[in-house]
């Protein structure tokens, strides 16, 4: 009995082992102050531990260099957006954002059931994405006060603060903007707007004039979320109904009754405008929900002791909302990366490269759209944006990390002077298949990187002659030839891809 009790405790411990590693990452610590840099912390933990459940972005910067952090979770074609911390005092809302990340992705690993959904079949039909911290600058503030920032600021913050340097009140950014009031629905009619940068209510001079607004923009734009939920802190109330679309409205409404019903938060009208999920409504028109986690306790932070009724209320709403996501969503968005080979052309390059004429979000669904881009390597292209700047290159190493295979072209020297019906011939090492010869393969673009119009091809043996398009080329315009991808007919592919520019007269 004794040995088969030693076999069955050796073999119990090898079971468990895997699932213990994995709980034993639950360390979220919710009974604290939670400030960005723990929330930092947690995050590069969270990001290790899961591997590709749990991806972590940056997507931008406040004006005192403090990142903002993308959280992906899932692997679902519907999108749900989770954020937390739109207002500086309301910081505990990202401490259940990060307990939402951490539970979710270990009930995942676990293959585990929560408030009777099973996680893992969940977030294979629901993505979940979190800004866990919208205004970092303002937490900080909040937290621990003009330490924190340059003392060539400290005089307007104060004045801000209407004269005191006690910041437990705060609930705007660093520049004294209250981040829920930069969105554009309801925006020219909001109530009881302070007149100037104030420590609340300044809804600013526009909508998104804060850098961390547009992120939330931008970043909105880009996940398309078929359902989102802004989370607020005092008093233990839904706000739903803003800027709804009456087509919609039994359908708002059946999804805040089911979160009030899990709850226990009362459904309340929102009679103001100019908060995230007012413009969710009126702009997307998809369900936008604001709950407001604990009891009011004045002009202050809900203390961390109350995160445990927090927690108990709102950890199966979290899922419930992400299934409602699913129930919500049409989407035929593209949720596998593009893995073949990108030949970075003229027209790549254009695609893939920001310029100073749209914003970056656009030219993110821009590329996404002419590339065949997922969300997700939508999102690090926009991250890629935000943090190269002006100084964004096709070269960069690090487009590695968003596509599977870059290739690039190598360059034969330009001709100048070319005749408009210019035939062109190019001759390869040994004779090419056939099939392989199309103008996905051999093409020519102008100088505002379009292809030319259908061009002749025409093969023998070991070449192949480009003829000019009809109507010829135009006269004193710069084009390239792009040759990719030739076979011979061995089946060898040809090494490198060749680009060769000419000018004609």
């Amino acid at each position: 009995m004794k040995k088969i009790s030693i076999i069955i405790t050796v073999f119990t411990l090898m079971f468990l082992t895997p699932v213990q590693e994995i709980l034993a990452k639950q360390n979220i610590q919710p009974y604290q102050t939670y400030t960005y840099a723990k929330m930092k912390e947690d995050l590069v933990e969270l990001d290790d531990h899961y591997g590709d459940l749990v991806e972590v972005y940056s997507i931008g910067k406040t004006p005192y260099n403090r990142e903002l952090y993308l959280v992906k979770l899932g692997f679902g074609k519907a999108n749900a957006f989770y954020n937390g911390s739109h207002h500086a005092r309301e910081w505990i809302t990202t401490t259940l954002n990060l307990k939402m990340i951490d539970t979710y992705a270990s009930a995942y690993n676990t293959d585990s059931s929560l408030g009777g959904y099973n996680v893992k079949d969940l977030l294979h039909k629901t993505t979940i994405w979190f800004v866990p911290m919208v205004n970092p600058d303002g937490v900080t503030l909040q937290q621990v006060g003009l330490d924190a920032f340059p003392s060539s600021v400290h005089d307007n913050l104060i004045q801000m603060n209407e004269g005191s340097t006690n910041f437990k009140r705060w609930k705007a950014n660093a520049q004294g903007i209250d981040l829920n009031r930069q969105y554009p629905v309801g925006w020219e009619n909001v109530r009881n707007a302070h007149p100037d940068p104030n420590w609340r209510n300044y809804k600013g001079t526009k909508p998104f004039q804060a850098e961390e607004a547009k992120v939330m923009r931008d970043i909105t734009h880009i996940i398309n979320p078929d359902l989102s939920l802004a989370y607020h802190t005092a008093g233990r109330v839904l706000y739903w109904n803003f800027g709804v679309d009456p087509a919609d409205l039994e359908r708002d409404r059946a999804i805040a009754k089911k979160y009030e019903t899990l709850a226990g938060y009362q459904m309340v009208h929102t009679n103001s405008g100019a908060g995230y999920t007012d413009w969710i409504n009126g702009v997307f028109d998809k369900p936008g929900i604001t709950p407001e986690l604990g009891y009011y306790v004045g002009e202050t932070e809900v203390k961390p002791d109350q995160f445990s009724e927090i927690w108990r209320r709102n950890k199966h709403a979290g899922l419930a909302m992400a299934s409602e996501a699913s129930n919500v969503s049409s989407s035929n968005t593209k949720t596998k990366d593009r893995e073949e080979s990108l030949f970075v052309d003229g027209s790549v390059k254009g695609a893939l490269l920001p310029n100073s004429t749209e914003t970056l979000y656009k030219q993110a669904q821009n590329a996404q759209e002419k590339l065949g881009l997922s969300i997700e390597q939508t999102v690090k292209l926009y991250s890629w944006y935000q943090k190269c700047g002006n100084s964004c290159s096709v070269k960069d190493t690090s487009l590695k990390d968003i596509f599977h295979d870059l290739q690039y072209f190598t360059s034969i020297k330009s001709k100048q002077g070319i005749k408009t019906d210019h035939a062109w011939t190019v001759t390869f090492a040994t004779d090419v298949h056939k099939n392989s010869i199309n103008q996905d393969n051999i093409y020519i673009l102008n100088d505002q990187n379009q292809k030319v119009a259908s061009q002749d091809l025409v093969i023998n043996g070991n070449r192949v002659e480009i003829k000019p398009p009809e109507g010829n080329y135009e006269s004193g315009k710069s084009y390239t030839i792009y040759v990719k991808g030739v076979q011979a007919l061995d089946g060898k592919v040809m090494k490198k891809p060749v680009q060769m520019q000419f000018t004609t007269q």
